[in-house]
């Protein structure tokens, strides 16, 4: 992976999922309905100072 930390410059850098009691998601606020539609949100983080950076969602194209 070439991916640096924003903060620090690290090199240590994993992808994960942000997650929550039952798991975060992105719900647009103007949906309307019952059945609304989400993604998991990814981030990367930094394994030397705990950086959370490069958040995105993981299916953009379901929203």
């Amino acid at each position: 992976m070439d991916k640096k930390c924003e903060k620090c410059e690290s090199s240590r850098i994993i992808k994960g999922k942000l997650i929550g009691y039952s798991g975060v998601v992105f719900i647009p606020e103007n949906q309307k309905g019952i059945i609304k539609k989400s993604s998991a949100v990814m981030a990367y983080a930094c394994k030397d100072c705990g950086s959370v950076f490069d958040i995105t969602l993981e299916h953009p194209d379901k929203i």
